[in-house]
């Protein structure tokens, strides 16, 4: 199945619009009419006089100068045009199984004009890719005032079609952002807009978008159980969806079993775990057969999770001891099915809230995942965890302390007492002349660095050493 988007738009005192730049052909004293803008991911822009020859075919981006290669169109009827476009998207690979969704936008002052063109585009490309023997989407609009647009693609370096699309799409559910959308294929975003239901007045479409290149919903539902060791039958609620995490598409899962309300992302090509956040709000999701989200303000009627905000009752605090930071990456690492001897970082404390002892804050590292877990400080049960996976070249360098292990090839790591050096070297200071000077392994924006804090003459030093470098990342003197 292939999805078509085709914009048109008509231009009146300047010939190249925000957005269209000067690539291409185009014929000199020759009035422009209309512009017809072809987004799959390659964007072309189509301008044609009044009596829908071209004037100009350009590039809006790479892929669309490779379209365009080779090719002039200048006075040639619009359906020569559509039909070697389309030809060319399909030989190229552009267009296939597995992106099928193409964008048609129309911009035109005569809104009666620009939905005749926009009707006549979109059935040539229809034609063009039943003739080309696969099943496509065209998704269509019109465009008129595009001020509001043009911000929006310069920005992004897209299209007035796909911003205008994008902007449509945003309106209709406001989770979704620019900075998503913009990097993602036409047919990708028609997936997302078809999994959250979305309706829209504005774009037309015929057809539905390709989800051939992802794993199943239930495959990627089966991944996520297996990995919160919970049975299909004590879910009483499920979502999912169709989403983007930087730049890739992810099946976006929620569902309730008993108390706990489970959250996952899961790339939805290769089905790897991107992103795992649980939260026990203290009772059965209420929603029956449909998840719903607990507002930020609303507290569990029976908290098993202190929030920010919320102290632990009388109940909730034993009389006897805290469990210890041991026992909490224990419990931790437990929950995760993980061996304490794989992990590349590990690193616990205790975490207050207006001076009051909360939770065991526990973070750990394994090759390029993180986890973050909230334990109990006396039970030690897991009261929250998140666990998010990044790419390979963001993958943290672990350092080699008491504190962490080192696994796999190790990387430098200038330990605690030369992070405290290059603080007080960088202060001017002596270690003599300086009181509470302490040094924490951790990671930030997950770079490894050493947090070192002293305190000196009324003023109170603090310090981020990059783990691996010694260098200064961050430092911030208080009195």
């Amino acid at each position: 199945m292939l999805v078509l988007c085709v914009s048109v738009g008509i231009f009146t005192a300047n010939f190249l619009h925000p957005g269209i730049l000067p690539f291409g052909n185009q014929a000199s004293n020759v009035v422009a009419d209309s512009i017809v803008l072809l987004d799959v991911n390659p964007s072309i822009a189509l301008t044609v006089d009044g009596d829908e020859r071209i004037v100009a075919a350009q590039g809006l981006n790479e892929d669309g100068r490779i379209i365009l290669e080779g090719m002039d169109f200048t006075g040639s009827d619009i359906t020569v045009a559509v039909n070697a476009v389309i030809g060319s998207m399909l030989q190229k690979g552009y267009l296939s199984d597995l992106q099928n969704a193409i964008l048609v936008s129309v911009e035109n002052d005569d809104a009666e004009r620009s939905a005749a063109l926009q009707k006549r585009v979109s059935e040539l490309i229809g034609n063009a890719l039943q003739n080309g023997n696969l099943e496509g989407t065209v998704l269509s609009q019109t465009l008129s005032d595009t001020t509001d647009l043009e911000q929006l693609a310069q920005t992004y370096q897209i299209s007035l079609g796909k911003a205008a699309l994008i902007q449509e799409v945003i309106a209709l559910d406001t989770t979704l952002t620019a900075e998503k959308l913009a990097p993602l294929s036409i047919t990708e975003i028609a997936l997302i807009s078809q999994s959250k239901n979305l309706s829209s007045g504005t774009v037309t479409q015929n057809g539905m978008a390709s989800n051939k290149a992802y794993i199943e919903q239930d495959a990627a539902v089966g991944i996520a159980y297996a990995y919160a060791k919970v049975n299909a039958q004590d879910v009483t609620g499920m979502q999912i969806e169709f989403d983007s995490d930087d730049g890739i598409i992810v099946y976006e899962i929620e569902f309730w079993a008993g108390t706990v309300k489970y959250e996952f992302d899961i790339d939805a090509r290769t089905g790897q775990i991107v992103k795992y956040e649980t939260e026990n709000i203290g009772a059965p999701n209420p929603g029956g057969n449909s998840v719903q989200v607990p507002s930020d303000t609303q507290q569990p009627s029976n908290s098993q999770q202190p929030s920010d905000t919320q102290q632990p009752s009388s109940s909730q605090q034993p009389s006897g001891q805290y469990i210890g930071e041991d026992a909490a990456k224990e419990a931790a690492l437990t929950h995760a099915n993980i061996s304490a001897d794989s992990v590349g970082y590990i690193n616990a404390w205790i975490n207050y809230d207006d001076g009051r002892a909360e939770h065991y804050e526990v973070e750990f590292v394994v090759g390029n995942v993180e986890y973050e877990y909230e334990i109990d400080l006396y039970s030690g049960a897991v009261l929250a965890c998140d666990m998010e996976s990044h790419d390979s070249h963001d993958k943290p360098h672990h350092g080699s302390n008491s504190d962490h292990t080192q696994t796999g090839s190790p990387t430098a790591d200038i330990g605690a007492e030369a992070a405290k050096n290059a603080a007080l070297s960088h202060a001017g200071l002596a270690a003599s002349q300086v009181t509470k000077l302490e040094a924490d392994y951790d990671y930030d924006d997950r770079v490894a660095v050493y947090e070192v804090e002293f305190k000196c003459n009324g003023y109170e030093y603090e310090y981020k050493i990059d783990a691996a470098t010694g260098t200064i990342l961050e430092y911030e003197i208080d009195d």
